[in-house]
């Protein structure tokens, strides 16, 4: 599970100390674009909430959409990893893809035949005691601390464990010449959770009419 281990004392700040990406020209473009169309609110409920709605007037709680892009970083839900000899498999309790690692030697494929995802494809080594995981093919988007990435975005990872088994130290690595000035590097801290922990059962069907809520506040009293 995802740790603070900088005493931000929030979890949308735990990227706050991260060096910030340095971007090329194109970079600065594409990141200055998708904020744009970020600030955008996506619900009603993006509106002030102090502000009561006249009557009849509804306000989506939530669109349905179970199909979270998950990622390749830990966020606050609790992740699995599980190893054989060909594969190292990363699942979140929340929803989200999967990633599959493969660790039989194999080449990434051509770009040509991949379908950029969240996850991308991910091929996988150990090097000195850490699992270093080499990734192409994610969906264009953002990146922690200031960065962006496109499928031709190689994001190199290194997982290393404590002595004591008890904290894994995940180190990012984005490289890509169109994007970055810099590789772009930063590192988070995951901890393992105790011994007979359960995972948190997370349910969501996008066909589901009852995942796609609204409220409609009642008429009120003169």
């Amino acid at each position: 599970m995802r740790v603070d281990v900088d005493g931000s004392g929030s979890f949308n700040s735990l990227a706050a100390k991260f060096p910030r990406a340095v971007l090329t020209p194109a970079g600065q473009a594409a990141a200055a674009e998708q904020a744009k169309r970020a600030a955008q609110p996506r619900f009603d409920f993006a509106r002030d909430p102090s502000k009561p709605r006249a009557p009849g007037e509804g306000y989506v709680v939530t669109d349905g959409n179970c199909n979270l892009p998950g990622g390749v970083e830990p966020n606050s839900a609790a992740f699995h990893m599980v190893q054989s000899r060909d594969q190292v498999l990363i699942v979140r309790e929340n929803p989200g893809l999967p990633r599959t690692i493969y660790m039989d030697a194999r080449a990434h494929p051509d770009l040509s035949r991949v379908v950029p995802t969240a996850v991308g494809h991910s091929t996988g080594r150990y090097e000195a005691g850490a699992l270093v995981v080499e990734t192409i093919g994610l969906a264009t988007g953002n990146v922690t601390a200031g960065g962006w990435r496109t499928p031709e975005t190689r994001l190199t990872e290194r997982y290393r464990l404590s002595a004591d088994g008890r904290r894994l130290t995940i180190t990012y690595t984005w490289e890509d010449p169109k994007v970055y000035v810099k590789p772009h590097t930063y590192q988070i801290v995951a901890e393992r959770t105790p011994p007979g922990s359960w995972a948190f059962e997370s349910w969501c069907d996008s066909s589901d009419p009852s995942q796609r809520l609204s409220i409609v506040p009642p008429a009120q009293n003169k």
